[in-house]
């Protein structure tokens, strides 16, 4: 797996992965205990989630699924979403887009993992209210979890 160096974008460890532009593909690494971005949707993209080892908790739409190694989970294009590592090991996972463009947001807003305090320094307040006021440009749009059941 081809990878590019590695950069803590939100507390997660993360490496662009090449892909030849058919999709976006980000390797991740998650400390245990580490929450994911909040509630959000993809206006123009599915995303993947598969383990590879540890568990990650994704919620879609209201539904939790905690996924083990092996496991995957695809959240449609324009679900509410987010995930967490909230086990006591680390997680190591593979997300993909399709189409390709939202793994830009990780090259963008992530601290090179070879800088000192980087994984710090991708979670202080400075840089979360950056990717609140700019994610939107990638796609991203922050929105209310939906409650289960409801339309």
């Amino acid at each position: 797996m081809a990878t590019q160096a590695a950069k803590w974008v939100l507390g997660h460890r993360a490496a662009l992965v090449e892909t030849q532009d058919r999709y976006g593909m980000v390797y991740i690494r998650t400390p245990p205990h580490t929450p994911g971005p909040p509630p959000h949707y993809h206006e123009d993209a599915t995303e993947l989630f598969l383990v590879i080892r540890g568990e990650l908790n994704v919620v879609c739409d209201g539904h939790v699924v905690t996924l083990g190694p092996g496991q995957s989970y695809v959240a449609p294009k324009g679900s509410v979403h987010t995930f967490a590592n909230n086990g006591d090991t680390e997680a190591e996972w593979v997300t993909s887009y399709a189409p390709d463009g939202f793994q830009t947001f990780f090259a963008d807003f992530g601290i090179d993992a070879t800088e000192s305090g980087a994984r710090e320094r991708s979670v202080a307040p400075d840089l979360l209210r950056r990717v609140g006021a700019e994610c939107g440009n990638y796609g991203m749009i922050l929105a209310e979890m939906p409650q289960p059941g409801s339309a």
